[in-house]
């Protein structure tokens, strides 16, 4: 039987348990602020907002260079591990995924698969833990492609942004609609349609409104009766996580609810105090 390797990149935001559990690698990308460069694993969101309030500007995120996959893929090989599979967001939106295919292709003969997850946060996270899940189980690597091409359309991701000043900041709106929309209390629901490009999913007046109308999404996709991995995501914002993880576990019960925070990357796209759900049908 062949040992696979499951990697991600740092904007899947697993927790330290299951990263450890399953021994997932990852492979981090880049914050910038100001004239300083960080690699998301060494910032707390707490700490990546502190550094932006002493600049002028605002932070930008880069994808890792191809050396940081290359050390990683020959680091998993020398333990023993037979192929890999690497696991990445979307590359309609970074270059990440291409920064992993370039290391992939300096190691000629090795056993390597880059799979685009056409998403980012826990839409890349779940995928990736399902991954791991059925390498434990034994399955190979081309089993387990096959399985997430099956999964990767059932995995949905929902996110509230609290401000649009971010959003208006990297570009994604203007600056007439982000006054207009800030004015308005507009709170888009951000979601990763078929071509893994971040849209907009709906706008929605108040953010409790926002929020309802992710529920819905969710209570569709439960309808199924099937059981689900629902992950909720925060930036900077663990007390409302909390409470609508408690709130979906009164309602939803033996459902797998678990609380995730979304680390300075995303942050830097959808600012504090943004929410989301993910999830998919678990097991698949």
């Amino acid at each position: 039987m062949k040992k696979t390797a499951i990697i991600m990149d740092s904007t899947g935001y697993l927790t330290s348990d299951i990263i450890k559990e399953y021994d997932i690698r990852v492979v981090t990308l880049n914050v910038n602020i100001g004239d300083e460069t960080f690699q998301e694993i060494d910032l707390t969101n707490r700490s990546f907002f502190g550094k932006l309030e002493k600049i002028s500007g605002s932070s930008t995120t880069s994808q890792p260079a191809v050396g940081a996959f290359l050390e990683t893929y020959k680091s998993v090989l020398s333990e023993g591990y037979d192929e890999i599979i690497s696991i990445h967001l979307s590359q309609k939106i970074s270059g990440t995924y291409a920064s992993a295919v370039m290391a992939k292709d300096l190691l000629e003969n090795a056993n390597i698969h880059i799979f685009d997850s056409g998403s980012s946060a826990l839409g890349l996270g779940l995928l990736t833990w399902a991954a791991a899940d059925w390498a434990r189980e034994g399955f190979n690597a081309q089993e387990i492609l096959g399985k997430l091409d099956t999964l990767r359309p059932l995995c949905e991701l929902y996110f509230i942004v609290d401000t649009l000043e971010f959003l208006h900041r990297g570009g994604r709106i203007g600056g007439a609609s982000a006054l207009f929309g800030t004015l308005l209390q507009i709170k888009p629901i951000l979601y990763f349609n078929s071509e893994g490009i971040i849209d907009v999913f709906e706008k929605v007046r108040s953010k409790n409104r926002a929020l309802q109308r992710t529920y819905k999404e969710l209570e569709r996709a439960l309808s199924s009766n099937k059981p689900h991995r629902i992950a909720v995501i925060h930036v900077g914002a663990e007390t409302e996580a909390i409470s609508i993880a408690e709130e979906l576990s009164q309602k939803y019960q033996g459902q797998d609810i678990r609380i995730f925070e979304a680390g300075p990357v995303i942050a830097t796209h959808v600012g504090p105090g943004a929410l989301g759900l993910a999830f998919h049908p678990w097991p698949h």
